[in-house]
C-alpha cells in the first residue's frame, strides 16, 4: 500500500455525479495557497481491444501500450476531465491509464515521473475508484447522485474506504457538503 497523506483521492458510484466539478472547485480553493498536481487515473480491467461499458467505446482502453501509460496534460481548454483541472488553476495534471494487475506498479510509475522530491510538498487531487485498493490517501472522497442507490464495480470495491459520502444533485448541480469542510496543510487533507 503506498501512504499519499497529501492526496486528495475523488471516486464515485456511477458516472457523471460531480466528482470533475468538485475537483475543480478544490483546486481553484487551495491552489493560492499551495502546489497542486491534478490526478486522473483510469483502470483498465482488460487490454483486449474490447469497451467495458459496450459497443465501439472511446479508444481509452484499447489504445494502452503497454501496462500503464502516463500523459501530461498540456491543453486547458478542452473538455476532458485533466484539461478542466488544469484550468481551474493546478500547476500539473497527469493522467495515468494502468491494467488492474499492474496498478501499484503504474502508480510508483506515475509518482517517478512527477519526480519523488516534489510529492511531499505538493497537494495532490486524483479522480479514480480502483487507484484506492494501493494507494492509502490523506481523504478519499466518494459522489453518488442523490436519490439513486447504483453503486458501479470499480467502486463497489472501494467505497467501504470512503472518509465521506457526498451525494450530488443533477437538477441543480449542488453537492451535500461544504467544500469549506475539507482543509490542507503540511499533515496532509482532513475534513
Amino acid at each position: 500500500m503506498i501512504n499519499i497523506p497529501n492526496m486528495l483521492l475523488i471516486g464515485a458510484t456511477d458516472r457523471n455525479v460531480g466528482k470533475t466539478a468538485f475537483a475543480c472547485e478544490i483546486i481553484k480553493k487551495f491552489s493560492y495557497n499551495y502546489p497542486v498536481i491534478g490526478l486522473k487515473i483510469t483502470v483498465i480491467k482488460e487490454n483486449n481491444g474490447m469497451c467495458p461499458r459496450g459497443g465501439k467505446g472511446c479508444g481509452v482502453c484499447s489504445s494502452l501500450k503497454g501496462n500503464y501509460q502516463v500523459t501530461e496534460e498540456k491543453v486547458s481548454s478542452s473538455k476532458k476531465d485533466t484539461s478542466k483541472m488544469l484550468a481551474a488553476g493546478a500547476m500539473k495534471v497527469y493522467w495515468l491509464r494502468v491494467l488492474s494487475e499492474f496498478m501499484e506498479e503504474g502508480a510508483n510509475a506515475l509518482f517517478d515521473y512527477i519526480g519523488r522530491d516534489i510529492i511531499k510538498n505538493t497537494a495532490f487531487v486524483c479522480e479514480s475508484n480502483s487507484i484506492r485498493q494501493v494507494i492509502e490517501p490523506g481523504l478519499f472522497v466518494v459522489f453518488k447522485r442523490k436519490a439513486d442507490n447504483y453503486v458501479k464495480p470499480s467502486c463497489n470495491n472501494v467505497i467501504k474506504y470512503a472518509d465521506k459520502i457526498v451525494s450530488f444533485n443533477p437538477v441543480d448541480f449542488k453537492f451535500s457538503f461544504d467544500i469549506s469542510n475539507i482543509l490542507f496543510d503540511e499533515k496532509g487533507w482532513s475534513i
